[in-house]
C-alpha cells in the first residue's frame, strides 16, 4: 500500500504519541482526552499538550480545520474550577497565540512556558490550567464528556479535602416557653427558638444559640409581625402551636418542628437547626414526591431536587442548559407541597437539596442568622402574594420599558448609536430605547471602567443627541459598573474620601484580578459612597438619561481580602447589588418623585424587586443551548420574586451569526417581560439580518406593542399583588402530574401559554396542554387540554395558545410608546365549549408618573361574562380616578373566538344592534358581522360606563 506524505506524517505522530503514551512519559487525563508533558507540570517547566478530539463531548472529532484552545488559570483568589483568571484567547477568532498543531488521527499539540504565557505574577499561587478547545468561529468545542472545561493539575496542587463533618451543637431538648407581645420563645437546653407571625400564613423560625437577646436586622423582609396570637397546646412530648389555618408542632425531646397546612404535613425537621465544624445552618426532611424550584437563576432542571446549588452571586460566560450557579442565587424555595421558605441569610452558603437520595433538604452557611420564613398557602398564587407582601413587590415600571429596548456591545461613538437608531426607524422596527455600554466613557475596554463622564472624542455633543432620540419616541440608557480603575482621577478621589472597599489594615483594595483593569470597588454599604455614586449619575439625568444599566453587580471579582463597612467579602457578597438598588431606588424617589425608575441589573438578593430593578440572566452563549437554559432559569426566578427576568435577547457570548437561532429567541423575547436584544461580536440589531428575518421579527415586535394593554396589565398586578409574570404550567394546574417538571412551555400572565422553539430545525413538538378548552393565537383554533398535544411547528410563528374564559385587551401597533393609545380597543374573546365564565381586566395610567396605581390615578377597565345555555353576556365597566390624557371613551371591537353558530340577536343595554359590515362608512357605528375568518365581531363605541353586551 503506497502512503502519501500526508498520511505518513500522520502515522507517524499518532505512532509517536501512542508509545510516548505508553511508556509514561506523556500522562493522559480525562480518559485520553488530553495528554502532557511533563507528567506533574509546573508553571515554570516547559509544557507540552495533546488534545486528542475523538474523546470527551466529540464536538471536534474529524474537523479538519485550524483549532485553538480558549485557556486561563484557576489560582488560590478563584471561587472555584470555573473561575477562571489570567484569561488567553479571543474566542471565535483566529488568534495565532492559542493556535494548534495538527498531529493528525483527531490529535492536536500545544506548547508553551506556563509562567510566560499566561504572566500570573510572582504573587499569584497558580493551581490548575483550565483548557476548551474551538474551532475558528468558536461554533464547535472540546470539552469533557459531560460538557465541562478540562483541567491540568500543576504541580504540588492538592484537592481539597473535604473535613469529616461532626455536629458541635444542636438546639437540644425543651426546657420552657414563653410569649411576649408578638414573640413565643422556646427555651431548650442550648439556646432559644423564638417564633412569630405575619399575619395567618407567615410564620418566622430563628435560632440563638447563645439565648435570644434581639432580632437580628433583615435585608430582605419590610412586613412587620402580627401581635402573637397562635392557640399553644401542651402535651407532655410536644407543643402544637396554630396560626391561621397552619400549624407548627415542636417536639420537646430534640426541638424538631412539623409545619402543617389544616392536617396536610407540609415539611418537618430532620434535623433541623445545626452548628457544625463546616458550617452553620438547618437540616429538613422532604416527602417522597416533593418538587423544589426557585432559589434563583438555574438552568437546570425545573425540579431542583437531586443537586446541590451554590448561594453565591457569580458570573457564568458563555454558560448553556445545566448552568446550576449564576449571576442571581437565592435562598427562597418553593415547593409542591406547596409552602414557600425564605432562608433570611445573606452570606455565603449552599442549598444542598437531595444530592445524596437520602430525603434531607439542607442549609449550610459560613456564618450570620439562623433565620427562616415558612409560607403556607393553598396554591401557588396565595404563597406570592403573602411573599410580595414580606419582602415588598415591584413598583410599576415606565410604559417604555415594556417595548423594544435595543442593545449591543458596545455602540463606540454617537454617530454609530445615531446611525442605528435611524436605521431600526427606517426599516419599521418599533424601538423605545438605545442602552448604550462602556465605550461611552472610554474607547476602549481596558482603562475605563469608573470614569463616569462622557469620553467627548467619540460622543461630542451628548445631550443633542439625547435629545434628538427623544423627539423620535427613542429613550436612552447609560451603563455603570461598582468598580474604578486605579489610574483614574475618580480613583484617587474615591480613595480619599475613604469610599472604596478596604483591606483588613483599612487600606485601599486595588483589585489585580479584575479583568478590566486593577481598580478598587465602591462600597455601596457606606452612604458616603452612595451619595458620591449619585453625584456622577445625576448629572446625566439632568441631560436627559431615562434609564440606567448596572453591570458586574454580584460583584464580579471581589477577592476574599475585601472588608466592606457591613463585613467581610463573603459575608456581604450576595448583599452588595442590593444595597446598590437601594441606593439609585432611595436617590431617584428623593430627586424625582414623580417619575418611574428603570435599572437594569444582573444580581440581587431577596426584595430586590421592591427597587425597581429588571434583572437579565447575564452572559448566556449565542448558541441553542444558550436558549434552552433560558426556560428554566426565567421561570425559576420568576418564583423566587423577580417578575422582570428575561435574557439578551439573540445570545450575548461567543457562537456566530445565525439566522434561525437569532429569529426563534426574539420570537420568544416577545413574550417576554422584558424585549432587549443585545450582544456581543455579533450586530444584536435586526436589520443586519437576513430579510426573511427581518420581516419574522418585526411582526413579532410590533405584535408586542399590540398587546401592550394585557402586558400593562401584567406589570400592575405583578405591583399590587406579588404574582410573576411569566409562571411555569403547574402554577395554575397543581394537580397535573404532567407539569409538575415541564418547563418547555410557560404562561405569559393567566390568558396565554407559551411554547418557545429552541431547538435548531425542529418540525413538530409534542406538549402537555393544562385542562380546559385552549386557542391557537394565529389561527384560532380550539384544542381539548387535559391531554398532548402533537403541534406542527412553522418557522414563522412559535405556539402560543390562549385559555378558554379569557378576554385579551389589544390596541394599534406602534413604533414607539410614545405613540401608544387605547382609544382603539381590540378584545379578543375565547369562549368555553360549554358553559362558563369570562373574564378579562385592563390597567391604564400615564405611563410614567410614579405611584399611580395607589393614589387613584388610574383606571381599570373590567370584562366580565358568562356563557349559558347558548347566549352571552359581558359587562363592561371602569373604576379609578383617571388621569390626564385618558379616553373620554373608546371604539371596542371584539371578536368571539369559538362561536359557531349565528347569533340570533346582539344588544347593548337592552338595545339591539344591527348586523353589518367592517367596512361601515359609519366607524362609530355599533355593529356586529362576520369576518374573513368566520369569526363574529361586535364593534361600539364605549363610553367608560357600565355597559351589557348581550348575544344570543
Amino acid at each position: 500500500m503506497l502512503l502519501n506524505h500526508k498520511t505518513k506524517i500522520d502515522f507517524l505522530n499518532f505512532v509517536i504519541f501512542f508509545l510516548l503514551v505508553s511508556s509514561g512519559c506523556l500522562q493522559p487525563l480525562y480518559a485520553q482526552l488530553i495528554t502532557t508533558v511533563p507528567v506533574n507540570p509546573g508553571v515554570d517547566d516547559e509544557f507540552r499538550l495533546i488534545f486528542n478530539a475523538s474523546e470527551g463531548n466529540l464536538g471536534l472529532k474529524d474537523y479538519e480545520g485550524d483549532v485553538y484552545l480558549h485557556t486561563g488559570l484557576i489560582t488560590s483568589a478563584s471561587i472555584d474550577q470555573s473561575d477562571w483568571k489570567k484569561v488567553v484567547g479571543n474566542w471565535g477568532t483566529a488568534d495565532d497565540r492559542v493556535k494548534m498543531s495538527p498531529l493528525g488521527n483527531n490529535l492536536f499539540e500545544f506548547r508553551m512556558h506556563p509562567r510566560t504565557f499566561y504572566n500570573p505574577g510572582n504573587d499569584v499561587s497558580v493551581l490548575q490550567m483550565a483548557f476548551v478547545f474551538r474551532n475558528t468561529d468558536g461554533t464547535l468545542t472540546g470539552k469533557t464528556a459531560d460538557n465541562k472545561d478540562i483541567l491540568v493539575p500543576l504541580r504540588g496542587y492538592k484537592q481539597a479535602e473535604i473535613p469529616e463533618r461532626h455536629y458541635l451543637s444542636l438546639p437540644g431538648s425543651y426546657k420552657s416557653h414563653s410569649i411576649s407581645g408578638e414573640q413565643l420563645t422556646v427555651h431548650a437546653a442550648s439556646g432559644d427558638l423564638t417564633f412569630r407571625t405575619f399575619g395567618n400564613d407567615i410564620l418566622e423560625v430563628s435560632w440563638y444559640g447563645q439565648g435570644f437577646q434581639e432580632h437580628d436586622s433583615s435585608h430582605a423582609v419590610i412586613m412587620s409581625p402580627t401581635a402573637f396570637e397562635g392557640y399553644i397546646k401542651d402535651r407532655p412530648d410536644e407543643l402544637i402551636v396554630t396560626y391561621g389555618s397552619n400549624k407548627v408542632v415542636i417536639g420537646k425531646e430534640q426541638l424538631l418542628l412539623r409545619f402543617y397546612r389544616g392536617e396536610k404535613l407540609l415539611l418537618s425537621d430532620e434535623k433541623g437547626f445545626f452548628k457544625r465544624n463546616d458550617a452553620d445552618g438547618m437540616r429538613f426532611s422532604l416527602s417522597d414526591d416533593e418538587k423544589i424550584y426557585g432559589t434563583g437563576e438555574r438552568a437546570t432542571a425545573m425540579n431542583l431536587r437531586g443537586d446541590l446549588f451554590e448561594l453565591y452571586n457569580r458570573p457564568h460566560y458563555g454558560y448553556e442548559l445545566g448552568a446550576k450557579n449564576l449571576n442571581y442565587s437565592l435562598p427562597v424555595l418553593v415547593s409542591s407541597q406547596p409552602y414557600l421558605m425564605l432562608i433570611d441569610n445573606p452570606q455565603k452558603a449552599y442549598l444542598d437539596i437531595d444530592s445524596k437520595g437520602d430525603g434531607v433538604l439542607e442549609f449550610g452557611t459560613i456564618g450570620g442568622p439562623l433565620r427562616y420564613y415558612f409560607i403556607a398557602g393553598d396554591d401557588y398564587p396565595a404563597l406570592m402574594r403573602s411573599y410580595g407582601q414580606l419582602t415588598g413587590t415591584q413598583p410599576m415600571p415606565p410604559r417604555w420599558a415594556l417595548g423594544n429596548l435595543q442593545s449591543r456591545m458596545a455602540y463606540k461613538s454617537q454617530e454609530e448609536a445615531t446611525s442605528i437608531v435611524n436605521k431600526m426607524i427606517e426599516a419599521d422596527f418599533p424601538i423605545d430605547a438605545i442602552i448604550i455600554d462602556f465605550y461611552w466613557f472610554g474607547d476602549s475596554i481596558l482603562g475605563h471602567v469608573g470614569r463616569l463622564d462622557w469620553f467627548t472624542p467619540n460622543w461630542p455633543d451628548p445631550e443633542s443627541m439625547i435629545r434628538s432620540f427623544r423627539e423620535k419616541g427613542v429613550k436612552t440608557i447609560l451603563i455603570t459598573e461598582p468598580y474604578i480603575i486605579d489610574t483614574l482621577k475618580n480613583f484617587q478621589i474615591a480613595s480619599e474620601l475613604g469610599i472604596l472597599a478596604t483591606d483588613s489594615l483599612g487600606r485601599t483594595y486595588v483589585n489585580r484580578e479584575f479583568y478590566f483593569g486593577d481598580a478598587g470597588l465602591i462600597d455601596m454599604f457606606n452612604p458616603a459612597a452612595g451619595d458620591w455614586f449619585w453625584e456622577q449619575i445625576d448629572r446625566q439625568n439632568k441631560i436627559g438619561i431615562a434609564g440606567w444599566w448596572g453591570d458586574l453587580g454580584e460583584p464580579e471579582s471581589h477577592p476574599k481580602g475585601m472588608v466592606h463597612v457591613a463585613g467581610k467579602a463573603d459575608e456581604v457578597h450576595n448583599i452588595f447589588a442590593h444595597y446598590w438598588h437601594k441606593i439609585l431606588f432611595d436617590k431617584f424617589r428623593e430627586h424625582y418623585p414623580e417619575k418611574r425608575l428603570f435599572n437594569l441589573n444582573r444580581s440581587g438578593f431577596a426584595g430586590s424587586q421592591r427597587y425597581s430593578i429588571f434583572p437579565w440572566t447575564g452572559d448566556v452563549s449565542r448558541s441553542w443551548g444558550g436558549l434552552q437554559a433560558q426556560l428554566p432559569a426565567m421561570l425559576h426566578m420568576s418564583l423566587s420574586g423577580l417578575p422582570y427576568i428575561h435574557a439578551d435577547a439573540g445570545g450575548f457570548a461567543m457562537g456566530t451569526k445565525d439566522d434561525e437561532l437569532y429569529t426563534r429567541w426574539l420570537q420568544f423575547a416577545a413574550f417576554t417581560p422584558i424585549l432587549r436584544p443585545h450582544g456581543s461580536g455579533v450586530p444584536s440589531e435586526p436589520v443586519f439580518f437576513n430579510d426573511t428575518t427581518q420581516r419574522i421579527v418585526r411582526r413579532f415586535m410590533k405584535h408586542r406593542y399590540e398587546l401592550l394593554p394585557y402586558i400593562y396589565t401584567l406589570a400592575w398586578e405583578t405591583t399590587t399583588t406579588g404574582l410573576p409574570i411569566t409562571r411555569p404550567l403547574f402554577f395554575h394546574h397543581p394537580n397535573d402530574s404532567r407539569l409538575k417538571e415541564y418547563d418547555q412551555a410557560y404562561f405569559f400572565g393567566p390568558d396565554l401559554i407559551v411554547a418557545p422553539i429552541v431547538e435548531q430545525g425542529i418540525q413538530q413538538i409534542v406538549m402537555p396542554l393544562p385542562e380546559g378548552t385552549w386557542y391557537n393565537w394565529w389561527s384560532g383554533e380550539a384544542y381539548g387540554g387535559g391531554t398532548s398535544l402533537a403541534y406542527s411547528v412553522e418557522y414563522e410563528t412559535i405556539p402560543v395558545f390562549a385559555r378558554a374564559g379569557a378576554i385579551i385587551p389589544l390596541a394599534e401597533a406602534v413604533n414607539t410608546t410614545d405613540a401608544y393609545s387605547s382609544r382603539r380597543l381590540k378584545l379578543n374573546a375565547y369562549l368555553h365549549a360549554g358553559d362558563g365564565h369570562l373574564t378579562g381586566r385592563m390597567y391604564e395610567d400615564d405611563g410614567w408618573k410614579n405611584e399611580s396605581w395607589t393614589n387613584g390615578t388610574y383606571e381599570l377597565l373590567s370584562f366580565t361574562g358568562t356563557q349559558s345555555a347558548g347566549n352571552i353576556s359581558i359587562v363592561f365597566d371602569r373604576s379609578g380616578e383617571g388621569y390626564a390624557g385618558m379616553p373620554e371613551s373608546r371604539l371596542v371591537e371584539l371578536t368571539l373566538y369559538g362561536m359557531d353558530k349565528n347569533p340570533a340577536s346582539v344588544s347593548i343595554n337592552g338595545r339591539s344592534i344591527k348586523a353589518g359590515r367592517s367596512n361601515s362608512p359609519d366607524k362609530n357605528a355599533r355593529v356586529f358581522w362576520k369576518d374573513e375568518n368566520n369569526r363574529w365581531r361586535v364593534r361600539f363605541v364605549w363610553d367608560g360606563s357600565e355597559t351589557h353586551l348581550m348575544v344570543k
